[in-house]
């Protein structure tokens, strides 16, 4: 069957990047791809991306997270809240500990999280505790993973028997949008750009990122395609794309239709194969002296050369066959 052309997308371009945001913009896609390009990286970027997250504590002093810490304004579960949103970064991969000391009075914050052991803190301004009084003395557990991990649900042995287990966010992915505009290829406007913007917390960048997401999603589709080599493969491009370029070159007089319609079509201005593929079954309806049957009987010819009425063909093809932007 004659391969049928299909947008892929020519310009993929990041028009902001840095460590922690990133705007991408891709174009063209067929109708309704970019859509569906946007919605699978964005849940593949929030979910499949690995990073690190503090999943327990032990302060001295404190067995029950309803007990105060001595000399700290907060109550001890907001101090909890206020550690699960310290974002780290674990380099080697693998879990850490870490330690934090304070001594008061002063504000405590991210900054205060010992880097020692190989644990990068990438919010140091991130407020933990006002600490009045005496001292501070919190041990940290970071866990390496991926998506979200309930207080209850760590792996058995995870958590030392005298720590509070926290809520873990790994992913270092904040947040992932992406908007679907209209886009132009030459004279042909029926075409979908889009625009995806991703916000990390720094232990990785956007387009690092993209990269993992989208080889992910990748190895997920390969099982599904036959294996060819790449000579394989290149021989079915170049001869489908002759076949189509013959096909749809083809004057209207050489498709098996009765005379009647073929004279209909050529009264609606259509030439060769390639005017007819751009219509519509609502086109070929308001063409004079075209009845039901002989739409049906052009479906017929279209399909049996492997095409279709409503066709979108490459700008470039239709101007291998003097038609640069289709009969109107």
């Amino acid at each position: 069957m004659a391969r049928i052309p299909f947008q892929k997308p020519k310009t993929i371009q990041w028009e902001i990047l840095s460590d922690r945001y990133g705007r991408l913009v891709a174009e063209p896609f067929e109708k309704g791809y970019a859509q569906t390009i946007g919605h699978s990286l964005r849940r593949t970027l929030l979910s499949i991306i690995p990073g690190a997250a503090v999943t327990w504590v032990r302060i001295a002093g404190i067995k029950d997270p309803a007990a105060r810490i001595p000399g700290v304004r907060e109550d001890t579960e907001d101090v909890l809240l206020n550690l699960k949103k310290l974002a780290v970064n674990v380099p080697s991969g693998e879990p850490m500990e870490t330690r934090l000391d304070a001594k008061g009075p002063r504000e405590v914050t991210g900054a205060d999280v010992s880097e020692a052991t190989g644990v990068e803190v990438l919010n140091p301004e991130l407020h933990i505790a006002t600490l009045e009084s005496g001292t501070l003395s919190v041990e940290l557990g970071v866990g390496v993973s991926r998506g979200y991990t309930a207080a209850a649900n760590h792996s058995p042995g995870a958590i030392p028997a005298d720590a509070i287990a926290l809520d873990a966010a790994f992913s270092p992915i904040q947040r992932v949008s992406y908007t679907v505009e209209n886009a132009r290829l030459g004279k042909t406007i029926d075409y979908e750009k889009l625009i995806l913007e991703v916000w990390t917390d720094g232990a990785v960048s956007p387009d690092e990122a993209l990269a993992r997401a989208a080889a992910h999603m990748r190895d997920h589709f390969s099982p599904l395609a036959p294996e060819r080599s790449p000579e394989d493969e290149e021989e079915v491009e170049t001869a489908g794309e002759g076949f189509l370029q013959e096909s749809l070159g083809k004057p209207l007089d050489e498709l098996p239709l009765p005379a009647r319609a073929i004279n209909a079509l050529k009264g609606a201005e259509m030439a060769v194969v390639a005017d007819l593929v751009q219509k519509t079954d609502q086109d070929l309806e308001n063409v004079k002296n075209l009845g039901s049957k002989s739409i049906e009987e052009i479906k017929s010819a279209l399909a049996a050369m492997g095409l279709s009425l409503g066709m979108r063909i490459d700008p470039n093809l239709l101007g291998t066959l003097g038609h640069g932007g289709g009969v109107k």
